[in-house]
């Protein structure tokens, strides 16, 4: 296993640096589900850690048939920094959705960064039980399951959390300074989870990234940023609004990776700045059509993991979507597919029927990167 892991960080390790591969990377996955329902996990950590470990087993099942690094994810959602601000969670109908945010606490964003104080990650909200489970599942991978750290959800999704999404967009037109000075409050936070995140994981060298992406990232490529709301402004707004603050992440960490589930009106200036992440995650339900865009966007200076759900896209069959996505893609923009298979058996399978494309994609491609 520990040859096996070296092989498949070397090939990520090609993969960010742009050397030539002679297979695009397959990330499969083994999911076997949990007895525990997703609000059973989030309010339980034990739990999390107990599926966690039973799907990073099943995924090393795989053997050679698969890319993936196997990693766990600690997860406390995607409101944690919302939460330390004062934020109350609140729970859906349903027993597996994730925890959203009860109502809005900055009424008026004026008073609100007036008084605020930058929350303590170890004190404040969801954000010490997200840091305790990361030393818990980093202690349970004993130093060969990586760990990712918390999600973040990005500056302006905090931001909508805590003013309220119509609210935050109205203010970024008629009140520009004082988002910005909530942004401020905000990243330094995220900074400082980040930070503690690390620290309780024992290191970065046992992390995936710094935030919830569980796609382990070479070293010096371990920064990640999330910007969700990205889906739903202009370019220009991102230039102004989302772009300075994951620079900081990039700057600090290395400039692994950003996310967005999609769509991408913004993809143009993804790679604007100083320290363009080298990878950005999105999930194909809502990032598909945006293939031709992000080939001229991103040729020869990021490439694409994109993440497969057939419940998302029904009647769509994994094989064929991959060959479209090269025919679409190739030689401009490298696509890594992820992909879930329900037990190591149909994973191999997967990957046998994947292999010859992900070849003959690898020799289409124009390797090397730009910057």
């Amino acid at each position: 296993m520990e040859d096996e892991l070296a092989r498949r960080k070397a090939t990520y390790r090609a993969l960010f640096s742009g050397e030539p591969l002679a297979r695009i990377p397959l990330e499969i996955r083994v999911s076997k589900g949990s007895e525990f329902t997703v609000r059973e996990q989030f309010q339980d950590g034990d739990k999390q850690l107990e599926a966690a470990l039973q799907n990073a087993r099943a995924t090393w099942q795989l053997g050679e048939s698969t890319d993936s690094i196997p990693a766990m994810r600690p997860d406390v959602g995607c409101s944690c920094l919302a939460s330390a601000f004062g934020a109350e969670y609140y729970w859906g109908h349903s027993p597996d959705q994730t925890p959203g945010i009860r109502e809005k606490v900055a009424e008026n964003i004026d008073r609100f960064v007036e008084t605020l104080r930058i929350p303590d990650p170890t004190a404040d909200g969801w954000l010490p039980e997200g840091i305790r489970r990361i030393a818990l599942f980093a202690d349970a991978g004993g130093g060969f399951i990586p760990v990712s750290l918390l999600d973040a959800a990005g500056g302006l999704n905090v931001a909508a959390d805590l003013m309220g999404t119509t609210e935050l967009l109205v203010a970024l037109h008629t009140n520009p300074r004082s988002v910005h000075r909530l942004l401020a409050c905000i990243q330094r936070l995220f900074i400082a989870t980040i930070e503690a995140g690390i620290d309780a994981a024992g290191g970065e060298e046992f992390i995936t990234t710094t935030d919830f992406a569980d796609f382990w990232f070479p070293e010096g490529y371990k920064g990640h940023a999330s910007d969700d709301i990205s889906a739903n402004i202009s370019p220009q707004m991102y230039l102004e609004f989302s772009l300075p603050y994951h620079e900081q992440v990039y700057a600090k960490y290395g400039r692994g990776g950003l996310h967005n589930c999609g769509p991408n009106p913004c993809h143009g200036v993804y790679l604007a700045g100083d320290h363009a992440p080298r990878s950005v995650d999105l999930s194909d339900a809502y990032s598909h059509a945006d293939l031709p865009a992000l080939r001229r966007s991103f040729r020869k200076r990021a490439f694409v993991y994109m993440g497969f759900d057939n419940r998302m896209s029904p009647g769509t069959e994994p094989v064929s979507w991959f060959r479209e996505i090269m025919e679409i893609a190739a030689p401009d923009l490298i696509v890594v597919p992820v992909l879930t298979a329900g037990s190591a058996e149909e994973g191999r399978v997967l990957f046998d029927a994947l292999k010859p494309i992900a070849c003959e994609y690898a020799m289409r491609t124009d390797w090397g990167w730009d910057c």
